[in-house]
């Protein structure tokens, strides 16, 4: 279900965990799940928002402006589709695209049983084919006692109708971003409480500091529960909350004072009125880099091993051209991942960097941002590569393999030389998040992977198969 085609851009847009194969233009847009719990079964509910900026659009019978986007999205469960939808999603009539200054979004609902789903999702304009995103993460739905996830809300009203958007009486409409600039003065939220013995408690609620894991303007309230579900709907003023990163906590307590349940949801407030309490880093490493275009080269070295949340808010905080907050952001992203040696931690990274640059660059992209330097920089040496240089039947391509990354075992990556000079892309891997729908690789490339002209030269699909 379309919902509310007209939202104005309050908020920031990203591209969260979605990966673009667009050309001339980039596809913009946001997804976002939670978790709840209806009478039989859990439900995942999606939120897609897309910038109406970002696609492309055509003239309709009313002879109005219109953009489509084609929405394909799936649940699978060991290699089988258990739940799949594909429709069209519409933006609104418009006349002039110099003046598009919206989103519009789309919330669905699925219901599952208890498992462990890898969903799917690709996001592509109906009117430029090749502007397309497409992304994938591992879903766990169980239907128990506890907390529901935390659902953003751009605006609620009480339901006249039931509907898609409606929960206990009200009709939510989602908020599908994690980021609050200065026009953004509420944080509205949602969430569930369930509970089949009916025991009493207490849901705690309140906003912690990532940085001082403390609670911020006294930004926290409670309610009792002793029914089987309880909604809880409230809001936190945002006003006087410092630029910086937050978490939204809940966490349910028992009579005996114990922890039953807890869940948080990370967000990132824009407020440049309002004084920052920071980490002090006078004489620290990072006070002594002075020049903004080397520290801001710098910050963009660590784009590789970001998190999605750490590059939100690189993106948008560090936009303000402030040395102080380039210096404090940069010393604390270093001094979270080490914080004994902090600065001899970042200087073996630089190194990487350096000798990343060196090996992968080609002159138009430095190594850092290119597909293998990403990777490197990301997961380290891999354990084996494998190579062919000079194959006939297919492009030059390399298979990287670790043993292990994370949790993940026997992973693999191929990558493919198809355009300039040492411009390898990845094409396809196995590592979770990363780009991985085989049947995409094989209409991309020759369905015959083996080199009828030289036998002895084994093919990428014959290297991923069995690493060397």
């Amino acid at each position: 279900m379309k919902i509310d085609c007209n939202l104005r851009l309050t908020s920031v847009l990203f591209s969260l965990l979605l990966y673009g194969f667009g050309h001339a233009q980039s596809l913009e847009a946001q997804f976002d799940y939670a978790l709840f719990q209806g009478e039989k079964n859990a439900f995942v509910e999606t939120y897609i928002s897309i910038d109406a900026k970002s696609v492309s659009y055509v003239v309709d019978d009313k002879n109005k402006l219109v953009a489509t986007v084609l929405v394909n999205l799936s649940f699978l469960k060991d290699d089988q589709i258990i739940s799949a939808d594909k429709y069209l999603l519409t933006s609104p009539e418009i006349n002039d695209t110099n003046d598009v200054n919206f989103v519009f979004i789309d919330q669905q609902r699925y219901f599952l049983e208890d498992g462990s789903y890898t969903f799917s999702l690709t996001l592509q304009d109906q009117n430029n084919l090749g502007n397309k995103l497409v992304h994938k993460e591992l879903i766990n739905v169980k239907k128990q006692d506890g907390l529901s996830s935390v659902q953003f809300i751009d605006r609620y009203y009480e339901s006249k109708q039931a509907s898609i958007v409606s929960k206990s009486g009200y009709d939510l409409i989602p908020f599908i971003s994690n980021f609050y600039n200065e026009n953004n003065d509420t944080l509205n939220f949602y969430f569930e409480y369930y509970n089949s013995k009916s025991e009493v408690v207490l849901l705690q609620t309140k906003i912690l500091s990532q940085s001082t894991n403390r609670v911020v303007n006294n930004l926290a309230i409670s309610k009792k529960s002793s029914g089987r579900k309880t909604p809880m709907l409230a809001s936190f003023s945002l006003n006087n909350v410092p630029t910086g990163t937050y978490y939204l906590v809940v966490n349910a307590i028992n009579n005996a004072n114990e922890l039953v349940d807890s869940t948080k949801k990370l967000f990132f407030k824009m407020n440049q009125g309002v004084k920052q309490n920071r980490v002090d880093i006078s004489n620290s490493f990072a006070s002594f880099l002075n020049n903004k275009d080397t520290l801001s080269l710098y910050i963009n070295y660590l784009y590789p091993i970001q998190s999605v949340s750490e590059s939100i808010y690189a993106d948008n905080q560090l936009s303000v051209d402030s040395l102080e907050l380039m210096q404090s952001y940069f010393y604390e992203f270093w001094n979270r991942r080490d914080p004994f040696n902090t600065e001899s931690t970042w200087l073996q990274y630089l190194q990487n960097v350096r000798a990343v640059n060196a090996k992968y660059g080609n002159g138009l992209k430095a190594g850092y941002l290119t597909d293998r330097g990403r990777i490197y920089l990301a997961h380290g040496k891999p354990n084996t590569i494998s190579e062919e240089y000079l194959p006939r039947q297919f492009h030059p391509f390399e298979v990287w393999h670790y043993h292990k990354i994370g949790q993940e075992r026997n992973v693999k990556f191929i990558f493919t030389n198809d355009r300039m000079p040492n411009e390898y892309r990845l094409i396809y891997s196995n590592k979770q998040g990363e780009s991985s729908s085989f049947s995409d690789w094989n209409q991309r490339f020759n369905s015959d992977y083996h080199d009828t002209y030289d036998p002895v030269i084994d093919s990428p699909l014959d290297y991923f198969r069995n690493p060397k």
